[in-house]
């Protein structure tokens, strides 16, 4: 049998393929699986699926626990810190996230453009808050702040191309021309008012900073937004300086 044959399993794929397949298996609501449910996501056979983890395992680009369910390993954490998107950690930009937080009493998030969607690389939650995702985590371009100021950065073209129905691309495309046109994103979406600026950063895909009403109670939990009674000017006035320092802050970051 070639590297790249892989019976009853649909056209080949090679080993490359498919131990991404098997690594890109795991996201914000699968974190932890068993051999038998990675097989069943990647469409994978089981002696197959076997065969990547066990490779995946020996290079810790994935690792097991005691009960035998894999997670992803340290050398994927390694590779990823790597990626520009991390440099609004690694340019120093968390205490200008951190500062944002504390004068808009919100939680604060980077986001990075990725695979249709607002993918976020960096989060600062108010004290005592709950993540409904973390770094990782995808939204939607339409239906999230951070998508349409994302999307405000996109041409045309690539928007008519996202994966929408008529209904959800004409109600983005009416949220796009305001970002447009005021170089803010405002939304109101079930968990409370979202705010978001776009981040243009050289050499790397669209990004954007948002401000969210904090969530409250254990993750996971059906909760409630935390009141947000706190005058909208100054907290736009605080995202945009943020946006505008943290864009210089990356945008030094791509010259070097």
């Amino acid at each position: 049998m070639t590297e790249t044959e892989e019976p009853g399993a649909g056209p080949a794929r090679s080993v490359a393929e498919r131990a991404f397949a098997v690594l890109l298996a795991f996201d914000d609501q699968h974190r932890s699986m068993t051999l038998s449910q990675i097989a069943r996501r990647t469409g994978l056979p089981v002696a197959t699926t076997h065969r990547l983890l066990h490779r995946l395992e020996g290079m810790a680009a994935v690792e097991r626990d005691a009960q035998g369910a894999y997670s992803i390993g340290a050398l994927i954490w390694r590779l990823g810190i790597l990626a520009p998107a991390h440099d609004v950690i690694g340019r120093g930009g968390r205490p200008l996230l951190t500062r944002l937080g504390a004068q808009a009493a919100m939680d604060v998030r980077a986001y990075t453009y990725f695979d249709s969607s607002a993918m976020c690389v960096e989060e600062v939650l108010l004290r005592g808050g709950v993540s409904p995702g973390g770094p990782g985590a995808m939204v939607p371009l339409a239906g999230s702040a951070a998508g349409v100021a994302i999307a405000s950065r996109l041409p045309d073209d690539a928007l008519t191309k996202l994966p929408l129905t008529r209904g959800r691309f004409e109600e983005l495309l009416g949220h796009v021309a305001a970002a447009r046109s005021e170089g803010l994103a405002r939304l109101t979406t079930p968990a409370g008012g979202e705010l978001a600026v776009p981040l243009d950063v050289v050499g790397r895909p669209p990004m954007a900073l948002c401000l969210t009403p904090p969530l409250a109670g254990a993750r996971g939990a059906e909760t409630a937004a935390l009141p947000t009674t706190r005058p909208t000017a100054p907290v736009e006035a605080a995202l945009r300086a943020a946006g505008r320092a943290l864009r210089a802050i990356l945008n030094r970051g791509a010259e070097q």
